[in-house]
């Protein structure tokens, strides 16, 4: 049995599930006497694993969300590239991709000191300094 139907949903029980909860629960291998498979909790250091039904464990921390492994490095350049090894032989670089030369800042890349504007004008204006 690898995999079980509930409420039209197949389950592959040869991957694990995270829950709504985030709990990660995984098949036992054991079924019930109506033949429900039970789901053992995610390993926790020093405590009993937690056996529960699929359909408890679907009806009360629903809907499961399947775990898969995580693709290897080859596996994903293949997925993107199939001949990737070629293609890097090649020398092909993608068009958006270009060297990054940080601009040289001048004086003149900076706006003029703001002398006469906000508080400083403001205070100005008590001394009488301002004009117009």
């Amino acid at each position: 049995m690898s995999t079980y139907l509930h409420d039209g949903v197949v389950f592959d029980l040869t991957i694990s599930y995270r829950d709504v909860t985030g709990v990660e629960w995984k098949w036992s291998g054991q079924n019930m006497p109506a033949g429900e498979p039970l789901m053992r909790e995610g390993a926790r250091h020093g405590s009993a694993p937690t056996l529960v039904s699929l359909p408890d464990l679907y009806q009360y921390n629903g809907p499961l969300i399947p775990v898969h492994d995580r693709p290897s490095a080859d596996q994903y350049r293949a997925a993107i590239d199939p001949d990737y090894a070629a293609t890097v032989a090649a020398g092909y670089i993608e068009g958006h991709i270009v060297a990054a030369v940080a601009p040289q800042l001048t004086p003149h890349h900076l706006p003029a000191a703001p002398v006469n504007y906000g508080w400083r004008a403001f205070l100005t204006t008590i001394k009488g300094e301002r004009r117009g």
